[in-house]
């Protein structure tokens, strides 16, 4: 998935979309009245880029997605992939919540799998090892580390971005040692 562009209209809106949630409102009890209000953009402006506030949502799923993407794009080492990855998640946490824990956009999860294997699906490809198991390894490793972050998401976990990174680096340096792959070396494959 390709960075997510986005206007400075969508930034206003999903700031105070994220603002809202971080209020204690409900992705299904925010108005787009409420929304275009606590973004101070005009109604017309919002209704030239969406039909709607769930065309708005899907905007946000998307450029969610892409957030993390840049953290694979961006990383050198597993440590600090991981650690931007929970960054993001924790910066938009609520948003996170809404469209994963509480399933209001049920498609949301499984795109995160699929983006997590296409990406690791192409870093285990370039091994060069055919005894190696490219998907079961890369399905492993992606329902790992989302399975950690959901429940972090979920039960409102303290553990902190550094201390997930850890935790996540170690479990699957462990895992891909049992098949002679260094994962620090994998980042410079990329």
């Amino acid at each position: 998935m390709a960075t997510q562009q986005a206007r400075t209209s969508d930034l206003k809106l999903f700031n105070a979309f994220i603002d809202l949630l971080n209020d204690g409102n409900q992705l299904d009890t925010i108005s787009t009245r409420h929304l275009i209000a606590q973004a101070g953009i005009s109604k017309s402006t919002f209704y030239r880029h969406y039909a709607d506030k769930f065309a708005f949502y899907n905007w946000v799923a998307d450029y969610l997605l892409s957030q993390l993407q840049e953290t694979v794009q961006e990383a050198q080492t597993p440590l600090i992939f991981y650690r931007r990855y929970f960054e993001k998640c924790q910066a938009y946490r609520q948003a996170y919540k809404s469209f994963i824990v509480d399933q209001h956009w049920l498609g949301f999860e499984q795109r995160l799998l699929e983006e997590g294997m296409t990406n690791y699906t192409a870093i285990l490809s370039k091994i060069n090892q055919p005894d190696i198991p490219v998907a079961n390894i890369a399905s492993y490793i992606v329902a790992a580390h989302v399975g950690m972050a959901l429940n972090w998401l979920r039960t409102d976990g303290t553990s902190t971005p550094d201390e997930l990174a850890n935790q996540l680096t170690r479990l699957t340096t462990g895992a891909l040692a049992a098949f002679n792959i260094n994962f620090a070396n994998l980042f410079q494959l990329k």
